[in-house]
């Protein structure tokens, strides 16, 4: 049976206040505009402006400018509601691996005019686009990402993109693996042989991996 789970993103503006992550789900901090401190279990650490940390249990974050708070876990279970905390986009996916599962978060870069081969994923992921501009074919249907817009890519439908920025581009994708990728193990799945034979033109960042039941 397919499992059901729902993954959000969301601003989070610290310099509103103190933002409280709740225990029940795994999250993801992203620094986009500043640095930011994430207490949890009477620890702290620090993120630095455009690095980012999986936390899970209760968390608090503090700092002074927008940070991505990217939330994974079964659907159902409350959004977060908090003054300073916004909706960027909430999908609902279903996947047919695991327990255990793998999450991961990463940063993918592309320069000017570079198209990735037609392709899907082991899993489903939440992107947001840091910086740049892309076009992104999924079927048949064509879509402008613009810098600061989130979207959810199911994994099973084939998706192209393409760097329509005059410079680079990249975004900050969080995914639901099978748990034998475990080691930064690609989740790329060529279309066909023919899309398996073209480069990729993208590099990447691997920020972190954590295993959820």
């Amino acid at each position: 049976m397919p499992n059901d789970w729902r993954m959000t993103v969301y601003d989070a503006d610290l310099s509103r206040g103190l933002v409280e992550l709740p225990g029940e789900a795994h999250y993801f901090v992203y620094a986009q505009q500043t640095s930011a401190f994430l207490e949890n279990g009477g620890s702290e650490v620090e993120i630095q402006l455009g690095d980012g940390a999986f936390r899970k249990g209760r968390t608090h974050i503090r700092g002074n400018g927008v940070v991505w708070v990217y939330e994974v876990g079964p659907n159902g279970r409350e959004l977060l509601k908090d003054p300073a905390v916004s909706i960027v986009l909430s999908k609902r996916v279903s996947f047919d691996f695991g327990p255990p599962w793998l999450l991961r978060a990463d940063r993918v870069e592309s320069q000017w005019g570079s198209v990735t081969p037609r392709h899907g994923h082991r899993g489903p992921g939440m992107r947001r686009l840091t910086h740049g501009r892309l076009l992104a074919e999924v079927g048949d249907q064509f879509e402008r990402i613009e810098a600061g817009q989130a979207w959810l890519e199911t994994g099973r439908d084939p998706v192209i993109g393409t760097n329509i920025h005059s410079g680079s581009s990249a975004f900050v994708r969080v995914m639901v693996l099978p748990i034998e990728l475990e080691g930064g193990k690609s989740s790329f799945v060529p279309t066909t042989p023919e899309d398996a034979s073209k480069p990729r033109a993208v590099t990447y960042r691997l920020f972190g991996e954590v295993a959820a039941k």
